[in-house]
């Protein structure tokens, strides 16, 4: 079961500057430090945790109580204040980020066990005149399914700057597994026009040609996400579901 993270009155967040001066503390700076500390820590893929912020000298420190196999482990990170709230805009500062927390907290991180096995977890865009191809591949055909997904949102934005906030349900069905990864897609467009929303985390299940998922974003905001270009739909063109290098193998070309 995942615990969120809990705010108690143990929890005092101060903003500092650079030079690690104690300011006055404002509402938008508090929550900003806590949406960047919370964000960092679902990223990283944490089963279970709780955490605290409290300033300190020279920074603050962040204090994380996360689960692992054999119980419960605490870990103190140095934070420096103000790298940790421009991390919500900036996705290569956020992803050094989690490199160093990781290293911290790896007997906390859950991974899973289908990638870590075969390591294929991954996507990639590719040319195709006017439009772009989207590939994703997985140790099963769900995973490439999740991993397609992924890749046609990161053609509107950065996916480490969509935070996986609402969680949205999504089934559909088809006669063939191909038909089914274009009518996913297309459920997808469907669900971030009519919601103005952008998904960054998606979880698959398929039984047959019956898809079930459950995508997970935020709505929009255009001076946070950027968006580069709307996706009209997932074509037929280039569509393909097949087993490729022991994993599965997901594309489509989508119209944008």
């Amino acid at each position: 079961m995942r615990r969120k993270p809990f705010r108690s009155n143990r929890q005092r967040i101060f903003l500092l500057d650079s030079r690690a001066t104690t300011m006055t503390a404002t509402a938008p700076d508090i929550r900003s430090a806590r949406e960047a500390a919370e964000r960092m820590l679902e990223e990283l893929g944490l089963d279970a945790f709780v955490y605290t912020v409290e300033a300190k000298e020279g920074g603050w420190d962040l204090r994380v109580d996360c689960a692992t196999d054999d119980g419960w482990q605490t870990v103190d990170l140095p934070v420096e204040p103000v790298e940790l709230i421009a991390s919500l805009g900036d996705a290569r500062l956020r992803e050094a980020l989690r490199a160093r927390w990781g290293a911290h907290l790896r007997a906390c991180v859950k991974r899973d066990p289908r990638a870590a096995a075969a390591g294929l977890a991954r996507w990639e865009h590719f040319p195709h005149g006017a439009d772009i191809g989207v590939r994703g591949f997985g140790a099963t055909k769900a995973e490439a399914f999740e991993q397609a997904a992924r890749a046609m949102t990161a053609v509107i934005a950065d996916l480490g700057l969509v935070a996986p906030r609402e969680a949205v349900r999504i089934e559909c069905e088809a006669p063939d597994d191909e038909l089914l990864l274009a009518e996913w897609l297309n459920a997808l467009v469907y669900e971030m026009a009519t919601r103005k929303m952008l998904f960054s985390r998606f979880a698959v299940k398929l039984e047959g040609t019956r898809l079930s998922a459950e995508a997970r974003g935020e709505a929009v905001d255009v001076e946070r996400h950027h968006p580069a270009v709307e996706v009209k739909g997932a074509t037929y063109t280039m569509l393909r579901v097949a087993r490729e290098a022991g994993g599965w193998l997901a594309q489509t070309v989508v119209d944008v």
